[in-house]
C-alpha cells in the first residue's frame, strides 16, 4: 500500500529559530467562523487575542508585533530574537503548536465537540522593510475588507462589512512594538 506523505510548507533547511520576523496565518477547522464578527470578537475569539499576547509570559525571546482574529482565522507578526539576548530560541512551529493546543484545550472545556484548528499554517520570512510595511497594513485593514479577503464566509454571523470609520475595534486589534 502506498501512502502519500504530505509535502512540509516550511522552507527546507531554514533556521525557525533564527532572529528573524514572520507572518504567520492560522485557519479554523473547515474555515468556521467560531471567533465572533470583525468588529466584535465572541469568547474564543477573545480566548485567541489573550492567548496570543501571553506567548512572551510562556517563550522568552519571542514577541507578538502585530495581529488580527478575524471570525475563521488569525494573522500575527511573530517576533523570535532580535532582542539582543543570548540564550536558546524555540522554533516557530513549537510556538505556535502550543497557541493552538492550548486554545483548543480552553475552547474544549467549553464545548467539547468543536474541531478548532485546521492542520499547520501558513508562514511567510518577512526580510525587509518594505514587506514588514505590506503585512503590517494588510494585518491593520483586514477587518475593514473581509468581504474581500479569500476566508470570506457568507454564512458567518456578522458577515457585512464593517465601516471603516467605525470604532469599535477595540478587541480585534492589540499592538506590539
Amino acid at each position: 500500500m502506498e501512502y502519500y506523505k504530505r509535502k512540509s510548507p516550511r522552507i527546507p533547511d531554514f533556521d525557525y529559530s533564527g532572529d528573524q520576523f514572520y507572518f504567520i496565518t492560522i485557519c479554523t477547522h473547515n474555515k468556521q467562523c467560531i471567533f465572533g464578527e470583525p468588529e466584535k470578537l465572541n469568547t474564543f475569539g477573545k480566548m485567541v487575542c489573550k492567548d496570543l499576547l501571553d506567548i512572551p509570559t510562556h517563550f522568552e525571546h519571542i514577541r507578538i508585533d502585530h495581529y488580527v482574529v478575524m471570525p475563521n482565522h488569525l494573522h500575527a507578526i511573530v517576533v523570535i530574537g532580535c532582542d539582543g539576548r543570548l540564550g536558546e530560541r524555540p522554533n516557530l512551529n513549537t510556538v505556535v503548536g502550543q497557541l493552538k493546543s492550548g486554545i483548543s484545550r480552553k475552547i474544549h472545556s467549553i464545548n467539547p465537540n468543536l474541531k478548532v484548528w485546521q492542520r499547520s499554517y501558513h508562514d511567510h520570512v518577512i526580510r525587509n522593510d518594505k514587506s514588514y510595511q505590506i503585512i503590517w497594513e494588510y494585518i491593520e485593514t483586514n477587518p475593514i475588507r473581509w468581504e474581500d479577503d479569500c476566508f470570506y464566509k457568507k454564512n458567518c454571523r456578522g458577515g457585512s462589512r464593517p465601516s471603516p470609520t467605525m470604532g469599535g475595534f477595540s478587541f480585534v486589534f492589540i499592538h506590539r512594538q
